[in-house]
């Protein structure tokens, strides 16, 4: 009969297929393991959860399956999340995490069921971005097990996930955008397109934009929400980050338009018997004055581009702002600002394609000393 191992007695052991060390303590009739890249890490945590225990620390390693685990944890957070978010994280719950988790037990994941799960995808031809996506939600998930004290230590700490591919970002020149502008001249999404090449902002943000948010004496827009489509139903939410919530300046030809257009959906208004006013979508419906839906909105600019004979999606109008800012010598801040980035170094990131032509353009009449 084995000897059974008495509390605070443990075993350091090299798992070949994972490449990694693992180090097990018994707790009452429990085992609780942590696993670590080398062996001098793991002795080190071992010492710790045998000093943690010593101490009177209640080491716990819940068996309760991922299936049961994951949704539960989902609903607790659900009045945290903005609704677009919540929909993202119940659909890399449900499509992904469950279905391929769901049968372990909290004790019994570990990095190289993980690492296998997500090689096992990326065969299957789902993207790193997805990938990436998945060890995100299951990481926060156990990372909260363990502030739940269900397990020690968070598995997904050990687990490297495919690299993303960085996307080259499509904007317009100039005289793309005439043609572009040309072919949705005739339709009634012409004012949303204009308007989007104007001020960088996301399509569901434009979308929710109401009169009372643009200030024409002062020529601004103040950004503060965007619409989310769930069950077919709109969702007005907050706006994507903090920095989202933002003023931006309008030009001279942005802030025509805008008197113009305004008028328009007001004697449209009398015309289709609906009212204008501050509580009205600026970008609606000619005949009810209803605000435009996101998917409607992107099949139409697909079709337009499509006649244009242009390869571009609406968030790419996004892009073109921000490339003729760049163009035009505009600090970075500025654009981040405009754009409504988290940081400048996002701004930077995205964009870091445009940097080496306008340091160039920058030194042109750099001159020092005597030649």
């Amino acid at each position: 009969m084995a000897k059974r191992r008495l509390n605070s007695e443990g075993s350091i052991t090299f798992h070949k297929q994972s490449n990694l060390w693992f180090a097990r303590v018994s707790h009452g009739d429990k085992r609780v393991g942590i696993y670590k890249k080398t062996k001098r890490e793991v002795q080190k945590a071992l010492k710790e959860l045998q000093r943690e225990q010593d101490h009177g620390a209640q080491l716990t390693n819940s068996t309760m399956l991922l299936k049961d685990y994951l949704p539960e944890w989902l609903l607790m957070h659900k009045n945290a999340l903005r609704a677009s978010s919540y929909e993202g994280y119940e659909t890399i719950v449900r499509v992904h995490l469950v279905p391929r988790f769901g049968r372990y037990k909290l004790n019994g994941i570990t990095p190289d069921i993980i690492t296998k799960t997500w090689a096992t995808m990326i065969q299957q031809g789902h993207s790193a971005t997805v990938v990436n996506h998945c060890q995100r939600r299951l990481s926060k998930a156990l990372n909260d097990a363990v502030r739940r004290n269900l397990i020690f230590r968070n598995p997904c700490a050990l687990v490297t996930t495919p690299k993303i591919q960085k996307k080259e970002i499509t904007a317009l020149d100039f005289n793309e955008i005439d043609i572009l502008l040309l072919e949705a001249k005739t339709t009634p999404h012409y004012p949303i397109i204009f308007m989007a090449l104007q001020t960088g902002m996301r399509r569901n943000e434009l979308l929710a934009l109401l009169w009372k948010d643009v200030d024409l004496d002062l020529e601004t827009i103040h950004v503060s929400r965007s619409i989310f489509r769930i069950h077919k139903k709109t969702v007005v939410q907050p706006t994507k980050t903090k920095n989202s919530n933002r003023t931006i300046a309008l030009s001279p030809q942005a802030t025509l338009f805008l008197k113009s257009e305004l008028q328009r959906q007001i004697d449209s208004g009398l015309f289709h018997g609906y009212k204008v006013n501050g509580e009205s979508p600026v970008f609606n419906s000619v005949y009810s004055g209803k605000g435009l839906l996101p998917s409607s909105l992107s099949a139409a600019f697909k079709t337009i581009a499509n006649r244009a004979c242009l390869n571009a999606k609406f968030n790419d109008l996004r892009h073109t702002h921000a490339s003729i800012l760049f163009k035009q010598n505009v600090h970075p801040k500025i654009v981040q600002e405009r754009l409504g980035h988290s940081s400048i170094r996002v701004t930077l990131d995205i964009y870091s394609h445009l940097m080496p032509n306008m340091q160039k353009d920058a030194i042109q009449n750099f001159t020092i000393g005597i030649t």
